[in-house]
């Protein structure tokens, strides 16, 4: 399962310049800030990047989607300090890759097209109240019905559900409930044949626009994205491509809180010199953004590389920088004292919230860590060449050496 890439270098510096001068316009600001306010993710940032051709970019007549452009974007998405706005966008990218790979009927390759215009927002949900992490304790249904499937049951969390005009839904493809049984299916439901509950109040990435919904209805077979047997594969290459992004996010995130903190630290006096004169604080900060430079040069790595992206290697990714954005965040408050816990006077609380959302969606440290532990490789050839572990029956050989040496006598 790899992602191969053929965007030149010129595209990639094309593509960035016209996203940070769409980012840097006071109208797209505005959109961000009111989101933030609102607590209510805007489809407005949907449309800006449909009509400049933000997502088409990433596709144009490739087989896939190019991983460089999946970077920058979700790089800059980092950097708005708004990880509403970038996980929702992320999910609507994902799901247009979906449609994009797996899609085969022609309804399904038009609200493709239509998505990357942004002229509607899509949204991917699997998650259920009895299943989180665990996929194959998904119990709501897809049962065909009069050349259709009959899709019953609920999403716990859907995001950015209560905007969006379509959603991906992971359902079982049978009405029997087999335990371990991989019978999963995607299809795509249109919000208009679902009921969409109150939106969440979460504790950080407000402006995603988190909702519950429940569903009894009928959609044709053309909505079927992944038959039954396939919709676990289907959906881990696109939750690969999530997760790749959801790092590249937390990157950028890291970089513009630690950039604004290295600010703070030459702005602020205590005991007669700048926070940054402080070697302590200098040196942890700079430690930090070691690591955070090394994560942004592997990222880089897996786009340069065809078969760097892959379900193991976008696990790991994002499982490590997000942890690694969690200790970023924290210690980046930290260092703003006061300050850092009056949302009133910096965004350094908000932030912190953000990261820590974002090890619970596209999946738990401990599912991630799973996935990578399912791919060691013992190096046994090695073992044996270089282990000797002491035994009992050595005993007996010791013994027998010593036995035939001469006893002194005292």
């Amino acid at each position: 399962m790899t992602t191969r890439t053929e965007a030149t270098l010129t595209e990639i510096a094309s593509f960035q310049a016209h996203l940070d001068a769409i980012l840097a316009l006071e109208s797209t600001r505005r959109i961000i800030d009111d989101a933030e306010s609102t607590g209510t993710f805007p489809r407005a940032i949907i449309e800006v990047f449909g009509r400049e051709g933000i997502f088409a970019a990433k596709w144009r007549e490739r087989p896939l989607p190019a991983l460089e452009h999946t970077r920058i974007l979700s790089d800059r998405l980092g950097r708005l300090g708004c990880g509403g706005i970038a996980s929702a966008v992320s999910l609507h990218d994902s799901a247009i890759a979906l449609l994009r790979r797996f899609g085969r009927s022609e309804r399904l390759r038009q609200i493709a097209d239509q998505a990357m215009a942004g002229d509607v927002v899509l949204c991917i949900s699997a998650t259920e109240a009895g299943a989180g992490s665990d996929m194959l304790g998904i119990r709501s249904t897809a049962v065909a019905e009069a050349g259709g499937f009959r899709v019953r049951g609920h999403k716990k969390m859907a995001s950015p559900s209560s905007v969006a005009d379509y959603i991906v839904l992971a359902l079982r493809g049978s009405e029997e409930s087999r335990q371990g049984r991989d019978d999963l299916a995607l299809f795509l439901v249109p919000t208009s044949q679902l009921r969409v509950g109150k939106t969440f109040d979460t504790v950080g990435a407000r402006s995603i626009s988190t909702a519950p919904v429940a569903f009894d209805t009928w959609v044709p077979a053309e909505m079927m994205i992944a038959r039954p047997g396939t919709g676990l594969a289907v959906l881990s290459w696109g939750l690969a491509q999530e997760r790749y992004a959801m790092a590249a996010q937390i990157v950028g995130a890291c970089e513009l809180a630690l950039g604004v903190t290295v600010a703070r630290m030459k702005r602020r006096e205590s005991f007669g010199a700048t926070l940054f004169d402080h070697q302590a604080l200098r040196l942890r900060v700079a430690e930090l953004q070691s690591r955070v430079e090394m994560m942004r040069w592997a990222l880089n790595g897996m786009a340069a590389d065809p078969a760097g992206l892959n379900v193991r290697s976008s696990a790991a990714a994002k499982v490590t920088v997000v942890r690694l954005g969690g200790e970023v965040m924290s210690e980046c408050m930290h260092i703003f004292g006061s300050a850092g816990v009056l949302e009133s006077e910096s965004p350094l609380g908000r932030w912190w919230r953000d990261v820590k959302m974002a090890r619970i969606g596209g999946g738990t440290d401990e599912m991630l860590w799973e996935i990578v532990a399912a791919g060691l490789e013992p190096d046994h050839a090695s073992y044996e060449r270089l282990v000797r572990e002491w035994q009992p029956e050595m005993v007996e050989s010791d013994c027998s050496a010593d036995a035939d040496q001469p006893v002194a006598v005292g």
